[in-house]
């Protein structure tokens, strides 16, 4: 079966997706505004169509020239073509109110291919009358299924959420189970943190000023890795390492920056604590990530990924912003190596039950199957 995703860019959050797909002998395609330098295109070679005039236009006027394309489109004509010659059974479109986004499901419908929406939003929030009834009219308009990966409590809204809208997760890559019995070094367990320097709601500091407070009573190693790719990075990067140094945990914590997509898996496999205090994370493919090669996570509870950590169990959740609250959670594990390692255990099995790339394909197949009566497997 011929499958398109059209997205601003390929997300290395989708590599899992395609992976599984192909795997399950589907054609997998994909559409981008934009690719950046970075991604991995092993297993599928995004498409970015010529930017057309008008949205060249309508960019510079609105958008000062900036580079997130928010209002790329391609020439209609040359996409229409496009679209026609591809012929997809399925459409998987990011952000649907995005102008790619529109032109690309409006092609969708005139070729009668079945549209699936993709957002990141937390399924069960409550949602205004307007917001409701907005979502509820493009699903219907084009006949579409809606899905996102987050669900974050076990009751909905007060008023619900539209029909034909699903939660599905994001897959990760899962190790095997013996991969994962890490021993824990003579330098301690490996606590491991990953973010945008230049983001400050990523709260870098905060877990700086948490190691400060562990750093003589356990043995332990921390890496924060992020990206530092313009100015602003780079002296928040500088200012994080000062900082370590004043805290005297330079013999402890590395700083590494602009970590390859490729090099990410000896990264986690080296760890044993995966910790992200970010505030008001929409959705972190990280956390997911670090459980899938065991490692027990600390969140907040403003992350979006927080519904698949539960406490004591697989990991913590944390009040926001709270630095009494992230050194406690610590604590628990580095004071505990028998607690590290059940939770070790408990992790791999939550992610293999539901973060695998079986795991969404056995719910992408039935969105399918309800919401369009296609048959995938």
């Amino acid at each position: 079966m011929k499958i398109l995703f059209v997205a601003p860019r390929f997300h290395t959050n989708q590599v899992e997706i395609i992976k599984i797909l192909l795997e399950k002998n589907h054609e997998v395609f994909f559409h981008v505004a934009c690719i950046g330098a970075t991604e991995d295109h092993s297993l599928v070679k995004p498409v970015c169509y010529k930017q057309s005039k008008l949205s060249r236009y309508i960019e510079k006027k609105f958008d000062k020239g900036q580079s997130n394309k928010r209002f790329y489109f391609p020439g209609p004509l040359t996409y229409w073509r496009a679209m026609k010659q591809l012929k997809p059974r399925i459409v998987v479109i990011r952000d649907p109110y995005k102008l790619f986004s529109q032109i690309a499901a409006f092609f969708a419908l005139l070729i009668k291919a079945k549209i699936i929406f993709y957002t990141q939003e937390d399924l069960l929030r409550p949602r205004s009358r307007k917001t409701r009834f907005k979502q509820q009219f493009t699903i219907d308009l084009f006949k579409a299924a809606w899905i996102t990966p987050i669900k974050s409590s076990n009751s909905p809204g007060e008023k619900g959420w539209p029909r034909h809208m699903y939660h599905v997760p994001l897959p990760v890559s899962i190790r095997p189970e013996n991969a994962c019995r890490k021993n824990i070094s003579d330098d301690g367990p490996g606590i491991l943190m990953i973010g945008k320097y230049h983001q400050e709601r990523k709260k870098h500091m905060l877990f700086l000023q948490a190691l400060d407070k562990l750093k003589n009573k356990y043995r332990f190693r921390a890496t924060m890795a992020g990206e530092c790719a313009n100015e602003d990075q780079q002296t928040r990067f500088m200012k994080l390492k000062a900082a370590a140094q004043d805290l005297q945990l330079n013999d402890r914590v590395e700083l590494k920056q602009n970590v390859p997509f490729k090099q990410m898996p000896a990264l986690y496999a080296s760890h044993n604590i995966f910790v992200l205090p970010a505030v008001d994370e929409p959705y972190s493919i990280s956390v997911n990530e670090a459980m899938g090669y065991g490692l027990p996570v600390i969140c907040t509870d403003t992350c979006g990924t927080r519904f698949n950590i539960h406490n004591g169990d697989n990991g913590f959740v944390i009040k926001s912003g709270s630095l009494e609250d992230l050194t406690t959670s610590l604590e628990a594990l580095l004071s505990d190596y028998g607690k590290l390692k059940h939770m070790r255990i408990k992790t791999l099995q939550y992610a293999r039950e539901h973060l695998s790339g079986e795991a969404f394909y056995e719910i992408f197949a039935r969105v399918a199957r309800e919401r369009f009566s296609i048959i995938m497997n």
